[in-house]
Order: structure tokens, then C-alpha cells, then sequence
């Protein structure tokens, strides 16, 4: 029974520190989503596409990624993707120029083990990024410990450490997530216990393949920071819940197979939430004790998002002086002769639809 303790030590541990961070109101990253911002991708679907429609659909969401990379607005941008074997969720990301970093541990031992994540670790082997801006972390945890699906295993499991090992990867995701402060955040796991052991906020969209293009059912969760209003591909699940079918067994490799991002999950996320098509959001996002009302006044008058973080980082991040960087602001929408709200709200959750 020790390590069943262990376990609950470990959990109810996580959910005071988080507990403490989040009352000292230095940011709202783990603030639990709005009600009008949780989606279920099943209620967008007003009937399916023909496959070959589908995939003129997702096509056109992949050119569109590539087309941002010539511009190269977005390259001063990082993106971490953990737990990443496979690629598919980051590679819209990538093939849009934002500099992209994946680990996985399966890949490389070292640099790949969330375990070994720590200020001094991304200083030694990546130069904190070279001052570039965290923009995304994508995690896409583990689920063999975690998925209703492996529920009968659950005890065993508990006993003997394994789901101990898989919560310490969340809760070592959280705290990176905790330290760069990314706009935007998102851990992805089956229908399961992640988000009670793992210390995670209410998830934000539930999906299933086939409402993105792939004819199967899988029905997943995504926890995080992020607009969950994606564009849809709905096709018939005419493959029905192939994972086990084609992909069963307890090897390494159907394990991975049955993990990959859905290609077209992959490019509908990116649509929803990358900074050129989704401006608002990102500074919403980044700067969420500040009114998101005046941010999206400054970014209707015109000022670019790297104007908006020159003017107002060093008050904002270095100074934590919320006031002096709303009268920056203020300033600068005024001299732009824009006409200013007469009330500003005061931050804190963030819509992530607009």
C-alpha cells in the first residue's frame, strides 16, 4: 500500500503548491476554461463531406501553415512539443516557421526526459531560447496509466509505481508550462483520470478523428490555454475505433501507432490558434492580468504585437506593474486618434473566442 500512499502524498502535494501559485494572481494560466469556451467538436457537425472533400479541406489548412513561413513573422516564436515521437501535432508549427523543439524520451534519452527539465537544463542545452518567446507548449502525455480504456489495470498500476512515474511527467509538464508562461498551452489525453491526478483545469474540447478527416472514433480530451474552436473535416467513422483492431497488442510500437496526432487534428488546431490568424487571442493570451478589451483597442488601431511587447514588457514582466502598462498602452491607442472604451475591464480569464 505504500506506493498507493505515495500516490495521493504526491497528488494532493501538487494541488496545494498550485493552489498557492494561482491565489498570488501573477497569471492566469491554469484558470479553469468559460463555460462558452468548452467545445464539443460532435456539435459542430452538421452532416459529412465526402472523403475527397475532406481532404481538399485539410489541403487548403496545409498550404496555408506553409504560406506563413514566407513572411518569417513568425520565426522569433518557440514551440515545445513533448512527449513528440511522432511529429504530427507541432508539424503545422514547424512548416509555418515558428522554431520548433520536440522531446520525447524514446528518441533521445537524455534530452527527451520531461523528468530532467529545469531552469539550468534549457540554459546548458538550448540557451533559454536565446531570448526568443515561448509562444506554445503542446504535450501529449502518456496515457497508458491515465485512459478509462486501461481501467481494469488501474490498481495494479497504482500499486507498483507506474501511475506514480506518469503523474510526476504531468505535473512536470504543468511546471514548465508554469515557468515560460506560454500564450498558449494544451495537453491532449483519451477520455481517462489525467485531469483529476494530474492537477489539470476542466478540459477545454473533446474530439473524435473523424470530425477532422480521419474515419475512426477515438474520443479525446484536450486540457489547456487555447481556442477550442476549430475548424471542422467531418467524414463517417467507417473504420470505426480501429486502434485496437489494427493496432492492438502491448508493444512499443502499436503503443506509438495508436498515440499519433490525427493529421487533420494536427492543421485544425494550428488554424485556430496561430499568431498571424489570431492576434488577439495570442496577446490576450500572453498578457492576461491586463484588460483584454484594451489589447484588442490596440490591436484594432494598428499596433503590431512586437510594438505592443516592447512598450509594455518591462512594466509588465520585469516590473509586475499591471497600472503602468495599461497607461502605456492607453497612450499609445490614443495617439493612434482612436477613441478609447470608457470602461476597461480588469483582466483575469481569458476568452479564447472572439
Amino acid at each position: 500500500m505504500g506506493s498507493v500512499y505515495e500516490l495521493d502524498s504526491l497528488v494532493s502535494a501538487f494541488q496545494e503548491s498550485q493552489a498557492l501559485e494561482n491565489s498570488l494572481g501573477v497569471h492566469h494560466l491554469f484558470d479553469h476554461p468559460l463555460k462558452a469556451d468548452v467545445v464539443r467538436l460532435a456539435d459542430k457537425v452538421q452532416g459529412f463531406m465526402k472523403p475527397a472533400h475532406a481532404r481538399d479541406r485539410i489541403e487548403g489548412w496545409i498550404d496555408h501553415a506553409s504560406s506563413q513561413a514566407a513572411c518569417r513573422e513568425n520565426s522569433d516564436k518557440v514551440v515545445l512539443s513533448l512527449f513528440d515521437t511522432s511529429g504530427e501535432w507541432s508539424r503545422p508549427w514547424e512548416e509555418a516557421g515558428y522554431q520548433v523543439y520536440r522531446f520525447d524520451i524514446q528518441d533521445n534519452p537524455e534530452l527527451g526526459d520531461v523528468n530532467n527539465f529545469n531552469v539550468e537544463f534549457f540554459i546548458e542545452w538550448f540557451g533559454d531560447f536565446y531570448g526568443l518567446e515561448v509562444f506554445a507548449i503542446l504535450a501529449a502525455c502518456p496515457c497508458t496509466d491515465f485512459a478509462r480504456s486501461g481501467c481494469r489495470h488501474f490498481g495494479s498500476k497504482d500499486l507498483d509505481g507506474r501511475t506514480k512515474a506518469s503523474v510526476q511527467l504531468v505535473h512536470q509538464t504543468l511546471r514548465l508550462i508554469e515557468y515560460y508562461k506560454p500564450a498558449l498551452w494544451a495537453v491532449e489525453n483519451p477520455v481517462g483520470r489525467i485531469e483529476k491526478l494530474g492537477g489539470l483545469p476542466g478540459w477545454r474540447l473533446s474530439f473524435d478523428p473523424c470530425h477532422v478527416g480521419d474515419p475512426y472514433t477515438k474520443k479525446t480530451l484536450i486540457w489547456g490555454r487555447f481556442n477550442a474552436d476549430l475548424p471542422v473535416a467531418p467524414v463517417m467513422p467507417v473504420e470505426g475505433s480501429k486502434m485496437h483492431l489494427k493496432y492492438g497488442g502491448r508493444s512499443l510500437a502499436t503503443k506509438n501507432a495508436r498515440s499519433v496526432t490525427p493529421e487533420g487534428f494536427s492543421y485544425a488546431f494550428f488554424m485556430a490558434n496561430n499568431q498571424l490568424d489570431n492576434p488577439q487571442f495570442a496577446l490576450r493570451a500572453k498578457y492576461d492580468r491586463l484588460s483584454s478589451r484594451l489589447l484588442g483597442q490596440a490591436i484594432d488601431a494598428g499596433l503590431k504585437p512586437h510594438e505592443i511587447s516592447e512598450l509594455i514588457d518591462d512594466a509588465y514582466i520585469m516590473d509586475l506593474d499591471d497600472n503602468k502598462a495599461h497607461f502605456l498602452l492607453r497612450e499609445a491607442v490614443s495617439l493612434r486618434g482612436v477613441s478609447l472604451d470608457s470602461f476597461v475591464d480588469e483582466g483575469g480569464q481569458v476568452a479564447m473566442s472572439f
